[in-house]
């Protein structure tokens, strides 16, 4: 079964917009390669929502191989605090079939990894990057399958 998520960013006021990834979302795998391009666009954190969530409403079968979904799931919303968020179906009823949520949070340079549930929810998981796009820590935590 595909591991699903949305990957979003926060605006000033306090709400996320976000779009679809169809697989291998889990914080090992999607993100390692969230990391790795904010890595790659040299800590640009606007360039990286504009190419891969803005340019993107589509939303993604796989952002690694930048694979772009045929069949559009639409974007997601919810609210954001800059610690507790939530999903809301009223932007996307599809928001609870992510089993994870990634917030790139600009003003604090951070990225959270939530698991998605229909309720606030806390990051289990959190990288910041510095100004080049260094992650500290530099990966979020690894998810053990589940039997």
């Amino acid at each position: 079964m595909s591991t699903r998520a949305i990957v979003a960013y926060s605006s000033a006021d306090g709400t996320w917009k976000g779009v679809w990834n169809d697989s291998q979302s889990e914080p090992q795998n999607l993100g390692r390669v969230l990391i790795r391009r904010v890595s790659s666009l040299k800590g640009d954190l606007d360039a990286f929502v504009a190419q891969f969530i803005e340019a993107c409403p589509e939303g993604w079968v796989a952002l690694d191989r930048h694979e772009r979904c045929a069949d559009p799931s639409g974007v997601f919303g919810g609210q954001f605090d800059g610690v507790v968020a939530t999903c809301n179906p009223a932007v996307n009823p599809l928001c609870f079939d992510a089993q994870y949520l990634y917030i790139l949070h600009p003003p604090k340079r951070r990225l959270f990894v939530f698991h998605v549930e229909n309720r606030p929810i806390r990051p289990f998981g959190m990288v910041t990057f510095d100004p080049a796009g260094k992650a500290k820590p530099p990966k979020l935590p690894v998810i053990e399958p589940e039997d």
